[in-house]
């Protein structure tokens, strides 16, 4: 039976991912590498965040059903370069908690400003991962005063990943699947399958389950079109593994295309949906680079 695009984009947002490896680090969570860690208590949501470093904020939005933990080695190389960085646990995840009722995607972007808000850190550079893009799309286009600029990694949304790729998805993201089902399914997640184990490791250190309902309910409650290419003058990177077979490349030329003359578009070789995990140096590159060109806020 063929899925949904609504079960496509539940599947994708199971996904959700963003950073560790490459470096000669142990896995860790982000609360034991990162300085500070604290709760944003707001109207209807108590928001979880880590911070390290100092500079300009960057802030980074995790995958569906991930915490912010995966972000580690990547969070790390951005800190190393001069600029802090907050990774914030969307409601139902971690500490963070709030309703599902009625939540949609503006719900998750509203969550996030009251923590850039309560820090006092704005402009941000926002960059999310998977679900997280979309959220960081919609925080950029209803409070534009927040955001310098945003980064996107695995941005798809159009273009749906095949029917093999959908069902590695359904099987890794599956309580009841075995470490060997999970393993074999991960070439579909990663461009180098020698890597698979050490990447699963890390994904699944990261796995938060409570978030799953919430934001599955925000992604039905949000049509498409409320997030895919929000107007204005904000500039973006579209970051994405040229290998990735769950937001495929072409999603990102098509979001390229109209967005127009604000996007960038960088397709690293080697790496796939899994590009922060993968290569958290190289992305944690290309995001300084594009930070650099954007310039500071006046």
């Amino acid at each position: 039976m063929k899925p949904t695009g609504q079960t496509l984009i539940r599947k994708t947002i199971a996904s959700g991912l963003i950073a560790m490896a490459c470096f000669a680090l142990t896995p860790r969570t982000m609360a034991q590498s990162l300085s500070t860690e604290g709760i944003v208590k707001l109207a209807n949501s108590n928001m979880e965040y880590f911070s390290q470093g100092k500079g300009e904020a960057i802030v980074l939005l995790p995958g569906g059903t991930l915490t912010v933990g995966y972000f580690d080695a990547m969070a790390t190389a951005l800190a190393a370069q001069g600029y802090r960085v907050i990774g914030v646990n969307f409601r139902g995840s971690g500490k963070s908690t709030g309703p599902s009722e009625g939540v949609t995607l503006q719900t998750n972007a509203d969550d996030v400003a009251g923590v850039i808000t309560a820090l006092n850190v704005s402009p941000v550079h926002l960059a999310g991962n998977d679900f997280g893009n979309r959220v960081a799309r919609m925080l950029a286009a209803s409070h534009p005063e927040l955001v310098h600029s945003v980064i996107l990694i695995a941005a798809g949304g159009k273009i749906q990943p095949k029917p093999e790729a959908s069902h590695a998805l359904e099987v890794i993201f599956n309580p009841a699947s075995t470490e060997a089902e999970v393993l074999s399914e991960m070439k579909y997640l990663v461009a180098n399958e020698a890597d698979a184990a050490r990447v699963w490791k890390i994904l699944n250190a990261s796995r938060d389950p409570k978030a799953g309902a919430i934001e599955e309910a925000a992604a039905k409650a949000t049509p498409l079109a409320a997030w895919w290419a929000p107007p204005g003058n904000t500039k973006y990177l579209i970051l994405q593994g040229a290998d990735d077979q769950i937001a495929p490349p072409e999603n990102g030329v098509l979001l390229q295309k109209e967005l127009g003359p604000r996007a960038t578009v960088v397709n690293v070789p080697g790496a796939a949906h899994l590009l922060p995990i993968e290569l958290p140096a190289v992305a944690a590159s290309h995001i300084v680079e594009f930070v650099k060109s954007v310039g500071k806020a006046p």
